[in-house]
């Protein structure tokens, strides 16, 4: 089992303290800074009224559907441009020039094709989670070794064959590597998702109802809400990744 490192608790209870000291001396006025028990105590009314678990649900909801959309996609065309030298040529250009378009500076472009509403916030989450994944799997299938290749023609292997035995295991790493880095990225992604295009609900919602309100409390609330899901997904992520390549760790032995 795994022991918890408690060094990574020392500086967040340092920047409480400094916080609870200076909140409580009035050295910042608390309409900028408020006390951590009033934060709590929004939580607890968050928690109560089940508004907490709605957020969280249609965040992650909007946050699955757009992952797996730009993942899929993105690996598809990655193994394609990857395995296929004739679409590599034709198509290769083109995404790498589009790739240097900040995803933010999609969102006019997405309002005005899709519209305000829920199908453009899972557009532009998948517009950010085919990225990583294309370029990843697109890189791994294009640096699969030599050697692998050779020894698959000397045994004279099928087209399925090599590819399910040799391309996607040597490609492997590179791929779930995309695919965690996307899913980190697909937190973040939504976050702005819900903060530029309509309100509807989600995590955000309180960030947006306490600048609105100048209730600061809830506004730290909410960061405080969407930096606990966020440090979960990076975990989940990590974990993803050594599961799937477990079986690497024999080979290095």
């Amino acid at each position: 089992m795994k022991k918890i490192d408690l060094r990574a608790w020392v500086i967040p209870l340092i920047l409480l303290f400094i916080w609870t000291v200076v909140s409580n001396k009035n050295w910042v006025d608390r309409a900028l800074l408020p006390l951590p028990q009033d934060v709590w105590q929004v939580f607890l009314d968050s928690w109560q009224s089940k508004e907490l678990f709605e957020n969280i649900a249609y965040s992650l909801l909007r946050n699955t559907t757009g992952f797996i959309a730009g993942g899929i996609l993105g690996a598809a065309l990655g193994l394609f441009l990857g395995l296929n030298i004739w679409a590599d040529r034709f198509f290769s250009p083109t995404l790498n020039a589009i790739k240097h378009v900040a995803v933010f500076a999609w969102i006019p472009l997405m309002i005005m094709w899709f519209g305000n509403g829920e199908l453009s916030k899972i557009i532009f989450i998948a517009l950010v989670v085919f990225y990583p994944v294309f370029f990843n799997t697109y890189d791994g299938v294009k640096n699969v070794s030599e050697k692998n290749k050779e020894v698959a023609q000397i045994f004279q292997l099928s087209r399925s064959t090599r590819f399910f035995k040799v391309i996607l295991p040597s490609a492997a790493p590179s791929i779930f590597a995309g695919l965690n880095i996307a899913l980190v990225f697909s937190w973040v992604a939504t976050i702005g998702a819900e903060y530029f295009f309509v309100a509807a609900p989600g995590v955000v919602n309180p960030i947006l109802d306490g600048q609105n309100l100048f209730q600061m409390e809830t506004v730290l609330y909410g960061m405080s809400i969407i930096a606990l899901v966020g440090l979960v997904f990076s975990k989940i992520a990590q974990y993803f990744e050594n599961y799937n390549l477990r079986w690497r760790q024999g080979t290095h032995k």
